[in-house]
């Protein structure tokens, strides 16, 4: 399954973890994935070793390096004109437009789906939030732990002795970006 993504551009305007997951395990299956950063301080995930996240005696980040491995990066800066025709160009020779900017977020950085459909009409795009791209909470971001208490399973499962339970970070981390590269993601892909 290695190269089955083979010759597939990706471009990838994310942070975080959910979109970028996804992009790399495309990445990993061949595809040519182009992470649009910041233009100065790029994705938000670079900067979490300096406020206590630790890395590893090799350097090694370890929110970083698993979601964003075998990428391109660039920095670019969306909020100017120069900036949004920059990642359009690139919009209109991918396959593939992966993002978790919310919805506010991507009209007024103009990488909404109409946007990038308006430069390639046969592009696959992918979202990916917390609560999904409608309804009255659309707007709001959320990360693992939003899913989990909003759905009752952070405090379920109390441990023995009485502890509070907690939310298993393996379900959305291990399922949910291979089910947003496949297609399937809540609606989120068009």
């Amino acid at each position: 399954m290695a190269d089955v993504m083979k010759g597939v551009r990706v471009v990838e305007v994310a942070q975080f973890v959910l979109a970028p997951a996804a992009a790399s395990i495309l990445g990993d299956w061949g595809a040519e994935v182009i992470k649009v950063e910041h233009a100065q301080r790029g994705d938000a995930v670079r900067a979490l070793s300096s406020y206590g996240v630790p890395a590893d005696v090799d350097g090694v980040n370890f929110l970083w390096d698993p979601f964003n491995r075998g990428k391109r990066s660039v920095g670019i800066d969306l909020t100017i004109a120069e900036g949004r025709e920059i990642v359009l160009e690139l919009a209109r020779r991918a396959d593939v437009f992966i993002t978790n900017y919310l919805p506010s977020a991507r009209a007024r950085l103009g990488i909404d789906v109409a946007d990038i459909r308006a430069v390639n009409p046969d592009i696959v795009y992918g979202r990916g939030s917390a609560h999904g791209p409608q309804g009255v909470e659309a707007d709001q971001g959320g990360f693992e732990s939003t899913y989990w208490f909003r759905s009752g399973g952070g405090g379920g499962g109390a441990r023995a002795g009485g502890g509070p339970g907690g939310g298993g970070g393996v379900l959305k981390k291990k399922a949910g970006p291979p089910a947003g590269a496949g297609g399937e993601g809540g609606g989120g892909g068009e």
